[in-house]
């Protein structure tokens, strides 16, 4: 006889064993979204529910972040299988088709790169970054001086800043982790262009610690991501650019540029840090498809 608890009791009950970066982001979707449309459900029904759940869920979410959600429901589920308090066979399996993802047009990027090139302030090189070298924007935030090494002309990825749950009342303190992945873990060339406007950046900083933040407020403190955001919000805003793009959008335009310049699959997926190729090619079919095709018209000179 399965106990009939719901899904706001069960998780009251478990205990995740992640990290803290990962419990934060799996707390928020239990508060936004798990919550508020499975919080009253018993746990032993909530499998059949989650078709259902998924088209919510889809309507205002992006296709990533629906399938992390349904992936995260599911170890919930099987956790709750093995205390005998739901049935496994019971979670059906969803599929969805990815959306086309928002990135900078050609000339938005290139008005917006040229502006940030005139800039010397560190939230507007925090942006330049990421569109130059497709960043998330944790990595952003959690560069050293030590991290640029300019004369190879390499950026190296070693900590990811970003908020945590500390598990005491929600609080997410500002915290430095390492990578979550080793593919993570990467060192990225940087191009010739881009070195010269990153070398009269770090001039007006020189005498800074080699672990001293790179992209810092005036008292020397490494900015906030949700600082560096703002400020991105402000740019899109002066730019005119859709409300659809975030700073998420700067890795996307990074990769999909950097694909129509004819880079390889394999290339951008290790630039961007991704866990296989095969992640690469399921977040930029869109891009992929058009290459093909630029491919197969150069065929129609043997018709």
């Amino acid at each position: 006889m399965i106990e009939k608890i719901t899904m706001k009791e069960w998780l009251s009950r478990r205990v995740p064993k992640v990290k803290s970066s990962s419990l934060k982001t799996y707390r928020s979707y239990e508060r936004a979204h798990i919550l508020p449309s499975l919080g009253n459900i018993p746990i032993s029904e909530v499998g059949a529910m989650l078709p259902a759940f998924s088209v919510q869920l889809a309507e205002r979410l992006a296709h990533k972040t629906v399938r992390d959600i349904l992936t995260y429901v599911h170890t919930i589920l099987r956790e709750a299988e093995a205390k005998g308090l739901a049935e496994a066979s019971n979670m059906p399996k969803i599929t969805m088709e990815p959306k086309e993802k928002e990135v900078l047009t050609y000339s938005e990027q290139k008005a917006l790169t040229a502006r940030l090139r005139q800039s010397a302030a560190p939230l507007d090189m925090a942006v330049l970054l990421a569109l130059a070298t497709g960043l998330r924007l944790g990595e952003v935030a959690g560069l050293r001086h030590k991290d640029i090494d300019l004369e190879a002309a390499v950026l190296r990825v070693r900590r990811n800043s970003q908020r945590v749950y500390d598990g005491h009342d929600g609080h997410t303190p500002l915290k430095n982790t390492t990578p979550k992945t080793r593919r993570s873990r990467r060192d990225i060339p940087l191009p010739r262009a881009f070195v010269a406007v990153l070398a009269r950046y770090m001039e007006d900083r020189e005498g800074q610690p080699a672990a001293a933040p790179l992209i810092a407020a005036p008292g020397g403190s490494a900015y906030d991501p949700r600082t560096i955001e703002r400020r991105f919000d402000k740019l899109k805003a002066e730019h005119g650019l859709s409300s659809g793009v975030t700073f998420h959008s700067l890795r996307h335009s990074f990769a999909t540029r950097a694909l129509e310049a004819g880079a390889d699959m394999r290339t951008v997926s290790d630039l961007l840090g991704h866990s296989s190729v095969a992640f690469t090619m399921n977040c930029y079919s869109h891009s992929a498809t058009k290459l093909k095709r630029e491919q197969m018209e150069k065929i129609n000179e043997y018709f």
